[in-house]
């Protein structure tokens, strides 16, 4: 009987550490960014958290967005996703797609400024996945980074045909 208990707690001890281990390996990795600082720094506080609401001067409304820090190229310094929804910006699409980015000088660069929603690849250049920038239509274009900025890259077809004379 005492085998069996001893076993018993052997075996726990076993499972907590392996999930001590595998949950500060895990934070050791994941950066320790505080996201709504971040988006705030990236948009220059027009936008101030991963979701939420801000005051459009150009469309003179209200619109809903959201925000999503990321490390595109595994430096451990954030990149920032933004996607403001509705049709004043965002067109026929629906979404107005930015990603800030920071330069060689430590300042936070918009790189799209447009319609669109975004899919990064697993392609890429320099470190960065390119990007493909989805909405209406049957080709979309493909954003590759040059080493200081995205750049549009190719265009790419949903379908055969879809993308002609490119």
């Amino acid at each position: 009987m005492g085998e069996l208990v001893m076993n018993g707690i052997l075996e726990r001890a076993a499972v907590a550490w392996l999930a001590l281990l595998v949950s500060s390996s895990t934070l050791a990795v994941a950066p320790a960014w505080d996201e709504s600082k971040v988006i705030r720094e990236a948009t220059g506080g027009q936008l101030k958290a991963p979701k939420g609401k801000y005051f459009d001067k150009t469309c003179n409304q209200t619109l809903d967005y959201e925000a999503t820090v990321v490390d595109l190229n595994g430096d451990g310094q954030p990149e920032v996703f933004t996607q403001v929804e509705g049709t004043c910006l965002g067109g026929m699409a629906g979404v107005f797609l930015n990603l800030y980015v920071k330069n060689s000088a430590g300042r936070w660069q918009p790189q799209f400024g447009f319609p669109g929603m975004y899919e990064t690849l697993k392609t890429g250049n320099k470190g960065y996945p390119d990007i493909l920038i989805g909405g209406p239509g049957f080709c979309h274009p493909v954003w590759r980074w040059n080493g200081s900025q995205y750049a549009l890259y190719k265009q790419v077809a949903e379908q055969k045909g879809g993308c002609s004379g490119r």
